[in-house]
């Protein structure tokens, strides 16, 4: 039977969309129950800082990491393949885009690995640095799909799909901004237990629920993905440059066009 989320690669936005979501779920509980931190919006990292669930979460995210790159490399793929579509005119600057996007999109990877496996307790800074590269480059990667989302209409996509991404990336930078100004107002790097009666608290909760919001806004792209994905299949080519595995590729022997394979990337 035929499933909206078996076609295609849609899988791939989906589990990351979903896989998050459970990663924040389940450290917040583990978090909250353990009191390690505050019930009323703590930061997503605060609920990943201490073990045990600083490793949950640090597993977690670093799969969350390896899933957003394959999506995102999907996309990348599936951007190029429309390019013979479009005009002259629009293909240098959709081909330029869509490769810059692609580097920011190993940089949103990248952060999220680090995020997950440098926790604020540990070394502050280089969780900070991948903070940034996953939500900074995040945004400005949402900016440029949605650029290039609004260059293939009418030939590839409507514009229905190229407005909510547009949306959705200006909420993120109403989000980020937020995030970054309210924290920076409270002049605390790291606290886990907060009072109404504390100085910096107002400005602490509008940062914690703002970039709660900004990983839902980031995550509702890959929702926009998933219509996209249902559409597309990618393929792996195994082609050996040489018969058997006792030669070196100096001396290798020409493989005979029949012992070539063609293999689904994803089966």
């Amino acid at each position: 039977m035929d499933f909206w989320f078996t076609r295609g690669l849609s899988f791939l936005p989906i589990f990351v969309i979903v896989w998050t979501y459970l990663t924040f779920t389940i450290s917040y509980i583990i978090s909250v129950s353990r009191g390690d931190v505050d019930p009323g919006f703590p930061y997503i990292s605060d609920t990943g800082a201490r073990r045990p669930e600083s490793s949950i979460f640090g597993q977690m995210l670093n799969i969350t990491a390896a899933f957003a790159l394959a999506c995102l490399y999907v996309r990348y793929k599936q951007v190029e393949s429309f390019l013979i579509k479009l005009s002259d005119h629009d293909v240098r600057k959709v081909y330029r885009v869509n490769k810059i996007s692609w580097y920011f999109g190993i940089a949103i990877s990248l952060g999220m690995s680090l995020v997950a496996n440098f926790q604020e307790t540990s070394v502050l800074g280089v969780h900070l640095f991948g903070a940034l590269l996953t939500f900074g480059g995040g945004t400005v990667y949402e900016f440029m799909q949605t650029y290039i989302t609004y260059k293939m209409h009418p030939e590839v996509n409507g514009l229905v799909v190229a407005h909510v991404r547009l949306g959705i990336s200006i909420l993120s930078v109403v989000f980020i901004t937020t995030t970054f100004i309210a924290s920076s107002i409270a002049q605390v790097p790291v606290k886990f237990h907060w009072a109404p009666e504390d100085h910096g608290y107002a400005a602490h909760l509008a940062s914690t629920i703002a970039e709660w919001l900004l990983a839902a806004t980031f995550l509702s792209y890959f929702y926009t993905f998933i219509r996209d994905f249902q559409v597309i299949t990618m393929d792996v080519e195994p082609n050996n440059r040489c018969d058997n595995l006792h030669h070196s590729i100096n001396g290798a022997i020409p493989v005979q066009s029949h012992q070539e394979e063609r293999t689904p990337l994803i089966a």
